[in-house]
């Protein structure tokens, strides 16, 4: 297993196991979650003067352990394009998942770009030196390439909350309308991401207890919700 990869764990007295996947720009805390769950969070422990990156593979190895291991059922956070990893999982192990989240997937890059996507996220997280990383360039294609096929052909369906301003999540949703009425949609409407810590906790607190994974023949009839 990579060294490069790693499960940080909060000890709480709680036995609920919560198991958050960030973006490196993550707008999540995971100390926001203590109070309600055994949190365990994903982390990439790379040095910033080397080019090496660990493989999908092991990211997928190493969380699937950490589930297993748990001897009770998981519910997940998945953000960004690291959402990729919870249908990944979905896929893998969906009986030892109780209940999934996607937070701001990756549907707002649809303009035309001057920049290749994966150079546009690469520079955005990482030293500008790690574009000469192709472990790290693979690792993109993976996380893309499992976050669109969950999105369009996954069996199990992780609730999705948006937390764009307005503009953005309503271009999103006339988008990808089609194909995101499958799944149980919220939005959170903000032009300062800070701002929005309490409800987004209280948010995703509410989804994890009340919205459980569903295949496709047993999903609820949950509708896009207004914003906060």
């Amino acid at each position: 297993m990579s060294d490069l990869i790693r499960i940080v764990r909060f000890e709480t007295e709680n036995t609920n196991p919560l198991l958050i996947i960030p973006d490196p720009l993550s707008k999540l805390h995971a100390e926001s979650f203590l109070s309600s769950y055994s949190v365990r969070v994903f982390e990439l422990s790379l040095n910033p003067i080397e080019l090496v990156f660990p493989k999908f593979e092991d990211c997928i190895n190493l969380l699937s352990r950490e589930i297993l291991d748990s001897k009770r059922k998981v519910k997940l956070i998945g953000e960004g394009l690291f959402s990729g990893m919870v249908f990944e999982l979905l896929k893998k192990i969906p009986q030892a998942i109780e209940a999934a989240c996607v937070l701001s997937p990756p549907l707002s890059q649809t303009d035309a770009n001057w920049m290749p996507k994966n150079v546009e996220w690469i520079l955005e997280r990482f030293p500008p030196w790690f574009l000469l990383s192709r472990e790290l360039h693979s690792f993109y294609e993976s996380l893309e390439q499992s976050f669109r096929f969950g999105f369009t052909d996954s069996k199990y369906l992780p609730a999705i909350v948006f937390t764009k301003n307005s503009g953005k999540i309503t271009k999103q949703i006339q988008i990808f309308g089609e194909t995101i009425q499958r799944f149980p949609v919220f939005r959170i409407e903000t032009s300062d991401p800070e701002s929005i810590q309490d409800l987004l906790k209280n948010l995703i607190l509410k989804i994890l207890a009340e919205v459980p994974i569903s295949s496709v023949q047993k999903k609820s009839k949950f509708k896009i919700e207004p914003g906060f």
